[in-house]
């Protein structure tokens, strides 16, 4: 090799793992795990947001792919480009040609049906807003959505209005008519169920003036929506009377109820009232109910067409999570207040789910203004949707970029509860305009496209200290070069045996070392030998011993 071990290690970084998952946070969900990846497990990867130019370095880059374990394509199929014209004036050309060349490249292909708009968003390169004759079917206020400071959000159309579903409806089945002939190559199809294709409210939006890690708004404020919140109640509570009892209020009509007035004050204090039970239950129903509607409307024209799985995308909000002050109100005024009846809805619909952040751990969650576990709520949501009997898909929330780590901690998700797939954010980290491999592209294929096995290292050496950094440094012989790669892991005492693990592809071969370094950084020892460890099916476990 032309680069020494402590070369590359100069060149790899660690992302610090907290040892402390904040108690409480999800008592009773963080003791399961499956210990396996799914016999049907297959890994996808995420199209670019913009309009494909070069259909031929497209191909290439896919065959890439293809022969590098991808199973399939997602991709965003944007409402606002086929029905640009006008109400039911379809135009499929594209996509037809997109179709046809992931079937020549030999992947499968999973489209999103994007009923949102492209741009605004976290990573959104593109700019595809809604059909513009929609707004003359309607009002703004039936239509779009109105936050605590009466901003108005137009990215997706707003549940309570009528007339979203017909529309959705309308488009789903123009899509079946068009590409049942594609039967064969359509893997699983997915509904965008809001802003970002994710099954939720608008709550952050930099254009609202919102930016990481404010807790975001609730969007319950136009006339149509503070209505429903009225009937709600009165549906719930018969007479004002018995509404009045169960808030403490001295209310003298239902037309009087309003969603909160001061959103900092609500979730500081206000959710925790029965008054505030009752609007975030009744604001999540919303979500659940609008869930419902697509997915009846989805499952009636795609079942018999293609006979494929449908799916929606709850977002991992892991920010505010234990925020001292007002913990949860990210996830709350996304419309996220109980888990487990979302995924029961997500059951009832016949649903398979994705959730993203697979790639973060809970290294903030203890730290202000973050408050950030994402690792503790992937593994609260997979372990309810595995209890559920419901499929659960994997994401990347943001871009790795040559982040071992990061791949490790996905690894670890898959392995350990259960995932039925992984999609990778996005095609361009791995394969190059010319259809050539990124340098990211030998993590990415070790750690998720390869079926990740766990490989444990139990370590003998008497200045092993739990929670130490050992460099698991893979040494590979890929495409015609050496390739190396830095694994960081933790140590782990159980029963006075030190132990570390990595995920890695099974069925492949590594030369193996491990390293210690100091607090600055420097390397202080290698243990092991270089020998060739060919990871079996399933896993495997080797022994390093040194002496510093």
């Amino acid at each position: 090799m032309k680069n020494t071990w402590k070369d590359r290690l100069k060149k790899s970084s660690l992302a610090t793992l907290s040892l402390a998952v904040v108690a409480g946070i999800f008592a009773g969900n963080m003791n399961t795990a499956s210990a396996t990846v799914k016999s049907d497990y297959k890994t996808y990867v995420m199209a670019p947001l913009t309009k494909i130019t070069d259909w031929t370095a497209f191909k290439s880059q896919l065959t890439t792919l293809k022969n590098n374990g991808v199973y399939a394509l997602t991709t965003d199929v944007w409402w606002g480009d086929v029905e640009a014209a006008g109400d039911n004036q379809f135009n499929w050309t594209y996509y037809k040609t997109y179709a046809d060349t992931v079937r020549a490249a030999g992947l499968k292909w999973v489209p999103i049906i994007s009923t949102h708009q492209c741009g605004g968003n976290v990573g959104d390169d593109c700019n595809v807003p809604l059909p513009n004759w929609l707004w003359s079917q309607g009002t703004a206020d039936q239509m779009k959505f109105k936050d605590e400071s009466g901003y108005v959000n137009g990215e997706s159309l707003s549940p309570w209005w009528s007339g979203t579903q017909t529309q959705y409806d309308e488009l789903y089945a123009s899509f079946a008519s068009n590409f049942a002939g594609y039967k064969d190559i359509i893997a699983k199809i997915y509904l965008s169920g809001g802003p970002a294709g994710e099954l939720r409210f608008p709550s952050y939006n930099a254009a609202a003036g919102w930016s990481y890690p404010s807790r975001g708004k609730l969007q319950a404020y136009t006339d149509t929506a503070k209505n429903d919140f009225r009937a709600a109640m009165q549906t719930k509570y018969g007479t004002i009377s018995a509404l009045n009892t169960a808030w403490g209020t001295s209310l003298t009509a239902f037309s009087q109820i309003s969603p909160p007035t001061d959103g900092d004050n609500f979730f500081i204090n206000g959710y925790k009232s029965n008054y505030g039970k009752d609007f975030l239950n009744w604001y999540q129903g919303v979500l659940s109910k609008h869930l419902a509607g697509i997915a009846s409307k989805a499952h009636s024209r795609f079942d018999t067409t293609f006979g494929v799985r449908i799916g929606a995308k709850i977002a991992g909000i892991h920010w505010k999570m234990n925020d001292p002050s007002m913990p949860h109100s990210a996830e709350y005024g996304a419309g996220y207040y109980n888990y487990s009846t979302i995924l029961d809805q997500f059951k009832a619909s016949n649903l398979d789910l994705t959730f993203t952040c697979l790639e973060m751990n809970d290294s903030q969650a203890n730290t202000a203004p973050y408050y950030s576990a994402p690792k503790s709520l992937v593994i609260n949501v997979a372990n309810l949707a595995n209890s559920k009997g419901i499929a659960v898909n994997g994401e990347n929330a943001l871009a790795i970029v040559n982040d071992n780590q990061k791949y490790q901690n996905v690894a670890e998700m898959l392995y350990n509860y259960n995932f039925s797939g992984f999609t990778l954010l996005r095609m361009a980290n791995i394969v190059n305009s010319n259809g050539t491999v990124t340098s990211e592209m030998a993590p990415f294929r070790d750690a998720v496209a390869l079926n990740p096995v766990p490989v444990t290292f139990t370590v003998n050496n008497a200045n092993a200290t739990t929670g130490q950094t050992v460099y698991v440094v893979g040494d590979r012989w890929e495409l015609g070069k050496w390739d190396t790669v830095v694994y960081p892991a933790k140590l782990t005492n159980t029963s006075g045996v030190w132990k570390a693990t990595v995920y890695l592809g099974e069925n492949r071969t590594y030369n193996f070392k491990a390293i210690k370094k100091d607090g600055s950084g420097n390397v202080v020892w290698e243990g092991g030998s270089n020998k060739n460890y060919s990871v079996p099916a399933g896993g495997g476990s080797y022994t390093w011993s040194w002496t510093n």
